[in-house]
């Protein structure tokens, strides 16, 4: 309610004279959980602010109270009057704007029906209209020019990269000409070269006035920020200048444990024989009468484990959708699949049946969607009751049958199956409970047992630490080097961060422009 206080118990005040952002004593809580206890700060319209901390500490919960998409449970928010606000969600929506259904995941890939996606252009068009008062078409230009998309503008949403992703989520924002923007994770999932541009287009509208409350790592927090509120837990550890910030979250060098052999004797190890896994001679992927790759060699032996890197927009992506079977195009190219040309005969399933994957985006499926049976909504969303309900059982379970976002019911076998794996995983504690309640490094791991639930040939992991705070990411790095050591899984794992990639890693293939920059041992 603008311009008075909520009755009896203060939530939000918009002061006339005030020129800073104040949160006195916030609290937030969901159901019986706390997420958020006791956290205040202030900071004046024209600076800017990060949030950083461990992963599941209330990150993002913080932000979007400070973007009014949420109310506190107790304390005040204070905001200026008339202030405009607007949230850039770490993952776009840009499945569901496009009307496409999520049965599987090389939808971005198939040519047919793509005429019914939106252009960029299109897209900020339908925001500016929305706008009050409405945005021009001159505001349009002047936002792409900005975001240095312009060139693009006839580029369907669903052949973005990353980056051009990111920029065009800030691109929207900018055009409900917001005082300030709260970017979740903005960095999360970009290569070197896409976050220091991404980091040059805030700074310029730090430098034209708008505040940014941006929610990072600590490793990533940019330049031009004023104040670093860090959290843990729920809890505020400190609320300082940038200047004097010193993390004291995820510095631990504690490693994870040997998992003891024992564990492993009583998993199902992987029986097929292959003399290869994935080959491709020549292969060459055309999207939208854009080349995405060129000349592809590359053959993949059962036991080695590949890294796959590449700058966004390099076609790594695109490659990973041919191997999965999704995209297409793989019949019409020299693909070998599991010792069988593609378009033999195999149908789709009969090769995602030997393959786990993980991703980033898998993850949101469980948590945001309702699997193959709806669109991706935007993280905005209210996760569904059903999935309120899905235990990390169920979770794990899944993977037999590769249902997404729900598991029919195991046999006893399977279930046996299933159950061997929590201990491995050192997720004995989590057994009975439900998938919401594990914390982000932990529903990863999950998602990992789910993959290699049913012993796949392959195992495809995605940038798997994406959003994991180091700690994390240092315990599910040193749970793939050991399951690679027990298991001898062939793999090929995908991110941007050489210093997360496991050291069973032995090979690596690097492209740059959809064609092969570099093919051979990694070091």
């Amino acid at each position: 309610m603008r311009g008075q206080l909520w009755p009896v118990r203060p939530i939000f005040a918009f002061m006339e004279n005030n020129c800073s952002i104040q949160g006195q004593s916030l609290t937030l809580r969901s159901g019986m959980t706390t997420i958020l206890d006791n956290i205040s700060f202030s900071f004046p319209l024209g600076t800017s602010l990060a949030i950083t901390g461990s992963s599941g500490s209330g990150k993002t919960s913080l932000g979007r109270l400070i973007a009014g998409q949420l109310a506190p449970g107790s304390g005040t928010l204070v905001m200026p009057r008339n202030v405009n606000c607007a949230m850039v969600s770490q993952q776009n929506n840009f499945l569901s704007l496009s009307g496409r259904r999520s049965t599987y995941y090389g939808q971005r890939y198939e040519n047919q029906g793509m005429d019914d996606s939106p252009t960029i252009l299109a897209y900020l068009e339908k925001i500016a209209a929305t706008t009050k008062p409405a945005a021009g078409n001159d505001d349009v230009a002047a936002v792409m020019e900005t975001m240095h998309i312009a060139h693009l503008s006839d580029r369907k949403l669903l052949q973005l990269s990353n980056g051009e992703s990111k920029r065009t989520q800030l691109a929207a924002a900018l055009l409900q000409k917001p005082d300030v923007m709260v970017l979740d994770q903005p960095f999360v999932g970009l290569d070197v070269t896409s976050r220091e541009k991404l980091s040059r287009l805030i700074a310029q509208q730090m430098q034209a006035g708008i505040s940014f409350v941006i929610i990072c790592s600590p490793t990533m927090i940019p330049e031009g920020v004023a104040q670093v509120l860090e959290l843990h837990e729920g809890q505020q550890l400190q609320y300082c200048p940038a200047v004097d910030f010193q993390p004291q979250t995820g510095q631990s060098d504690s490693e994870m444990e040997p998992i003891s052999p024992e564990l492993f004797s009583g998993l199902v190890r992987h029986n097929e024989q292959f003399n290869q896994v994935v080959g491709m001679r020549n292969v060459q992927v055309t999207i939208g009468g854009k080349q995405i790759l060129k000349d592809i060699d590359w053959q993949v032996k059962p036991g080695e484990q590949w890294a796959l890197l590449g700058h966004n927009g390099a076609g790594k992506s695109t490659l990973l959708s041919l191997v999965t079977a999704d995209n297409p195009q793989g019949y019409t190219n020299d693909l070998v699949l599991f010792d069988r040309q593609r378009g033999s005969g195999e149908s789709i399933w009969d090769i995602k049946n030997r393959i786990g994957f993980v991703s980033p985006e898998l993850h949101l499926y469980f948590l945001r969607g309702e699997g193959i049976f709806n669109t991706i909504p935007g993280l905005q969303s209210t996760p569904h009751s059903h999935y309120d309900a899905l235990s990390c059982m169920d979770v794990i379970v899944s993977g037999f049958k590769n249902e997404i976002g729900f598991a029919s019911q195991p046999t006893d076998l399977e279930r046996d199956l299933a159950e061997r794996w929590f201990p491995v995983l050192g997720l004995e504690h989590l057994q009975g409970h439900l998938f919401v309640q594990a914390s982000l490094g932990e529903q990863r791991a999950l998602l990992l047992a789910r993959a290699l639930v049913k012993s796949p040939a392959l195992l495809i992991l995605d940038e798997p630490c994406q959003g994991l705070d180091e700690q994390q990411t240092a315990r599910f790095v040193n749970l793939l080097d050991q399951l690679c050591k027990h298991l001898r899984t062939t793999m090929i794992y995908v991110t941007h961060h050489r210093n997360e990639i496991p050291a069973c890693v032995s090979r690596m293939l690097e492209l740059e422009g959809g064609m092969v920059k570099f093919k051979g041992d990694f070091n």
